[in-house]
């Protein structure tokens, strides 16, 4: 049964676009039992035709900025998103992937068709008082080559995804003395 799992929905005071070179991120920490990852609900609106959004979940590195290629993906329409500034939450699917335990990670969204002056996609944010604890917003203005944190600003985010059941394990073992009573 998909669930939902680390999120930050609320205090969205803010925004702060993307597009093809300027890329925006934001990191979350999954807690001590892990799970699989089938999607990401953002709070978004768009400026023009932005085109195809491309959402990547990425690792992060020693000083938890967005590290390597997409470890899973999924896109959407940017052209239909809604235009009204206070945004929708809108669902991305990814292919499933295996969050581990403890581990931070970052959802990185990009518009490889938008422009600076316009087709840009606004992510809502707490840029007044976040207090998503486990993660921080990232920003990059070289297309993800670099990245800088700022621990002052949380974006609007959920993760959707499965619990990982384990199977039990049953041991047997050899019989002993088989007898009459």
């Amino acid at each position: 049964m998909v669930s939902k799992f680390e999120n930050y929905t609320t205090g969205a005071d803010g925004d702060m676009h993307f597009e093809s070179t300027n890329w925006r991120a934001q990191t979350f920490k999954v807690g001590a039992t892990g799970h699989t990852i089938t999607s990401v609900k953002l709070l978004l609106y768009r400026a023009g035709s932005p085109g195809t959004i491309t959402v990547g979940i990425r690792a992060v590195d020693a000083n938890g900025h967005p590290t390597g290629s997409d470890l899973t993906s999924g896109t959407t329409n940017g052209n239909t998103l809604t235009t009204d500034p206070f945004g929708e939450l809108r669902e991305i699917a990814l292919t499933e992937y295996t969050l581990n335990p403890n581990t931070k990670y970052a959802i990185v969204p990009r518009a490889p068709n938008g422009s600076w002056s316009s087709n840009i996609v606004e992510w809502r944010l707490d840029q007044s008082s976040p207090t998503y604890g486990d993660g921080n917003y990232e920003t990059s203005t070289d297309g993800g080559a670099s990245w800088s944190a700022d621990t002052g600003k949380d974006f609007m985010f959920e993760i959707w995804g499965n619990v990982i059941v384990v199977a039990p394990t049953v041991t047997t073992q050899a019989a002993t003395a088989i007898g009459l009573d």
